[in-house]
């Protein structure tokens, strides 16, 4: 106690002439000081004093060496580069704030493009990603990817197969180089595919436990009839056992090709990602793969018996392709419909005033529901759906089907301003996510051969009009639906009655 106060003595003999000096200067200082909020001693003291004593500085004073608050610049627009190397490759970039780098491979094939010979290839790649390579260990592979201090991930799907990465700017170009021997030159042998084997049969046993998840493979398998997009993800149980390696050759020689390959980098120089990629896939070669064949919409009816208990039931139509003129208009639907679960309300901004959530999950019977809406390259599905307790499953159908009869009514121009608002908001919002953001810009060179910007898509969605939703809402509701129900299915109506009251 003596010494707190023998301290304080010694404060207080320091800062009267402080406090006199201040006080003095107080005058001329608040007229010459870049802040103008600056007009009293006390607060000058404070500002004499905050790097001597760890004293609390009012947040209404101006830190040294900082430019005022209404002197702020706008942020710079990133710039987006693409450039094509002479094999093929296409090098596709944008400009971010930081020291980090996302970077991404996409290969265009996928699932979709799997004969009955390679079905599961896509799979057993996404799992044979960021182990083992022809010339590394999985140890040696790992310890690199450690020593980068880079975090990589690997995703197969119906339409491309992706690996990426991220990494600080500098060591963009090593991580870059694990990542384009992993993709094109993972091992093989009994030892790595006995590894992704397993990690095969894992995802199958979680899928039966995820019914939403287990739902989407069959809604793609009943609106496709199990070809080209209804072909599924996930390797069927009985081919992944016979799984061997030559296989995973046959099918990337078949079907990946420099044409079918894109390399995205965000936060890295473009010319220093060009000089990267020519130098590591610039001697790449193979023949282009043909196209794709096109996907046939056919929709139907399909039923798979999972766990007692509870009903997972989709009821989409057919959607429009990722380059229609009302993929827009389909997106900002959805957000109108909204969704979520019985537990996930919360507060402001969670989704209250979505039509799911005010006419679908207000009834206890349904514990959770979503608007469906995906695209592809050539198609697309919309649609709602729904989880509930067995015994609900009639009237959570009928809930579903007066959701999507309802889009046929006209649209409040408040309802319209706020679905465009909430999809303006969800697409900035993603942007900010550098993953992301490379994730879209490879996806968009893949479908559409060029980068939209965000603001170029936020213009388009702000210019939609209540006539340009009904359009696109009863172009939809004219197709044929698609059901599929999964896990506890027997109090789930019939197909035929599900499509009268789609059509009333």
């Amino acid at each position: 106690t003596m010494l707190r106060l023998s301290k304080m003595r010694n404060l207080a003999v320091v800062s009267r002439p402080l406090m006199a000096q201040a006080g003095a200067s107080v005058r001329s200082m608040s007229l010459d000081h870049a802040n103008p909020h600056i007009r009293t001693s006390q607060d000058q003291l404070w500002y004499r004093l905050h790097n001597i004593w760890p004293v609390q500085v009012p947040l209404s004073m101006q830190m040294p060496g900082t430019p005022r608050a209404e002197e702020g610049v706008d942020a710079a627009e990133p710039v987006t580069q693409l450039t094509t190397l002479p094999n093929g490759v296409r090098v596709i970039t944008e400009s971010s704030w930081g020291i980090g780098a996302s970077m991404a491979i996409f290969f265009g094939t996928g699932s979709r493009v799997e004969t009955r010979e390679t079905h599961g290839s896509s799979h057993f790649l996404q799992h044979l990603a960021f182990k083992a390579s022809v010339d590394k260990s999985h140890f040696k592979m790992t310890r690199e990817i450690e020593r980068l201090g880079g975090h990589v991930a690997a995703g197969a799907g119906r339409d491309c197969i992706m690996y990426a990465g991220e990494c600080l700017s500098a060591d963009a170009p090593q991580l870059f180089e694990l990542m384009a021997e992993s993709a094109l030159q993972p091992r093989l042998e009994k030892l790595d595919m006995d590894m992704a084997r397993s990690l095969v049969f894992n995802d199958h046993q979680n899928q039966l436990k995820n019914g939403a998840g287990a739902v989407q493979e069959v809604l793609h398998a009943v609106a496709y009839q199990g070809q080209t997009l209804g072909a599924s993800v996930m390797c069927d149980p009985a081919q992944a056992e016979m799984m061997q390696g030559d296989v995973i050759t046959k099918f990337l020689a078949e079907s990946v090709a420099p044409s079918r390959v894109i390399v995205v980098g965000v936060g890295i120089e473009h010319a220093k990602m060009v000089e990267t990629v020519d130098k590591v896939l610039g001697e790449m070669r193979g023949s282009t793969p043909p196209e794709p064949e096109a996907a046939t919409y056919y929709g139907g009816d399909m039923r798979m018996q999972g766990e007692p208990g509870q009903a997972h039931v989709a009821i989409a139509l057919q959607g429009v392709a990722c380059d229609d003129k009302d993929m827009l208009a389909l997106a900002t639907l959805q957000s109108m419909l909204g969704g979520g679960d019985q537990f996930s309300a919360g507060g402001p901004g969670k989704g209250l005033t979505s039509r799911i959530f005010r006419n679908v999950l207000s009834n206890p019977e349904v514990l959770t529901a979503n608007c469906i809406n995906v695209s592809y390259k050539d198609s697309g599905l919309f649609g709602i759906q729904a989880t509930c307790d067995s015994q609900y499953a009639d009237k959570t159908v009928k809930l579903l089907t007066d959701e999507l009869t309802r889009l046929r009514k006209p649209f409040a121009a408040e309802e319209v301003s706020r679905a465009k608002n909430m999809t303006r908001s969800s697409l900035f919002l993603n942007l900010e996510t550098k993953g992301i953001v490379c994730e879209d810009l490879g996806r968009q060179v893949l479908f559409y051969g060029k980068r939209r910007s965000g603001k170029e898509i936020a213009d388009q969605i702000d210019a939609l009009t209540a006539d340009d939703l009904a359009s696109a809402a009863n172009r939809v509701l004219a197709t044929v639906p698609s059901v599929a129900a999964y896990g506890d299915t027997g109090y789930v109506p019939q197909y035929d009655d599900i499509a009268a009251a789609l059509a009333k």
